[in-house]
């Protein structure tokens, strides 16, 4: 009897091992399936701000230089190849009427046409002389008479115009308008073409402001808009008053921006090439304006949140007029009186469960 007992002993050691850990087991799954039947949806704290509708308006900001107006360059230039003696003047340098530029004489090129056109004109009267008497003795006709006083006439005018120019000897060539030197386009000792130039000068009223202006700001530029001009090295310089004349529709390739050109007050004497900031007021308009922190980046777009019955609802804008405070936007479903999320609206998502406060 005490050997059968000794051998059920530790099968029933065993069995109450077994049931004891299959009771612990149940008891502690049933405590984590009531633990994560009484977990909660996440609750966002965020803070609101009304949407508005109401004016706005900002001030676009570009920079530029003094140019001169597109085709109004003055090239002075002469119609026979010339060489530079000495030039007289420099690129900036103010001009008035009938100063002297630059120093030229006639090239030995042009001195040979000189010499061919006083032969050819003393060749050509002789022979006109020569017909002529011919002509009284009844020995050349009226065509020949008629060709040989054409011929004279023409070399004659030739040399002339030559003379004329001053291709004869030394000058100096000097400017027939008030303005600026914008380039000098030879040195002392180049010979210069016929026609080339040899200085462009510029009108004081005749410059303008070149402005790169960024893309997405041209849609608040017009034409005839009013621009402050302040002179960037300049720092207590007054600043300029102008109007836009030009606002080109297209992007420059190499600034990637789009060219505006402003007009500026005759009498300012402004200096080319000087570089300005300009600023431009928008014209004010109503719209839908919220706080900027409110709008989001998401994608190549942007979204901001509104809340409804404490959830959270997403809507994609687009983005216009920008201060420093304030962004105008527009969407679908924006309706003015509604809030807007401010505060918190970067761990947001479409529908998610909000407590929200008003913003004071």
């Amino acid at each position: 009897m005490n050997r059968k007992r000794w051998i059920w002993w530790p099968v029933i050691v065993l069995a109450a091992v077994g049931i004891g850990y299959w009771l612990g087991h149940r008891s502690g799954g049933g405590s984590a399936e009531t633990s994560g039947s009484n977990q909660k949806d996440p609750v966002a704290q965020v803070t609101l701000a009304p949407l508005q509708r109401k004016s706005i308006a900002d001030t676009v900001t570009a920079y530029g230089s003094v140019i001169t107006q597109p085709g109004k360059t003055h090239a002075v230039s002469v119609a026979y190849e010339t060489r530079i003696k000495h030039l007289l003047v420099a690129p900036g340098e103010a001009v008035s009427v009938g100063q002297a530029l630059v120093e030229i004489e006639p090239s030995a090129q042009t001195q040979l046409q000189l010499s061919e056109a006083r032969n050819a004109a003393k060749a050509a009267q002789q022979e006109l002389e020569q017909t002529q008497q011919r002509f009284s003795l009844k020995l050349a006709t009226n065509q020949d008479f008629g060709v040989a006083k054409k011929s004279a006439e023409t070399a004659q005018l030739q040399l002339q115009t030559l003379e004329k120019q001053g291709a004869a000897s030394a000058q100096q060539v000097t400017s027939d308008l008030t303005g600026v030197v914008g380039k000098v386009d030879v040195q002392d000792g180049q010979i210069v073409p016929a026609g080339n130039p040899l200085v462009e000068l510029v009108q004081q009223n005749e410059i303008e402001v070149k402005l790169g202006v960024e893309p997405e700001d041209v849609v608040h530029v017009k034409l005839g808009q009013p621009v402050t001009l302040y002179q960037v090295h300049l720092a207590g310089a007054q600043p300029v008053q102008g109007k836009v004349r030009l606002l080109t529709q297209r992007v420059d390739p190499d600034t990637r921006m789009v060219d505006v050109y402003v007009t500026l007050p005759n009498d300012k004497g402004l200096l080319l090439d000087s570089y300005f900031r300009a600023e431009l007021k928008t014209q004010a308009h109503e719209t839908f304006v919220v706080p900027r922190s409110a709008v989001l980046p998401e994608g190549d777009g942007y979204v901001l949140y509104t809340v409804e019955k404490e959830h959270a609802v997403q809507h994609r804008v687009q983005l216009g007029i920008q201060t420093a405070l304030e962004t105008e936007v527009f969407g679908k479903d924006l309706h003015a009186g509604e809030h807007v999320v401010v505060q918190g609206n970067y761990e947001l998502s479409d529908g998610m469960a909000v407590a929200a406060e008003k913003k004071s």
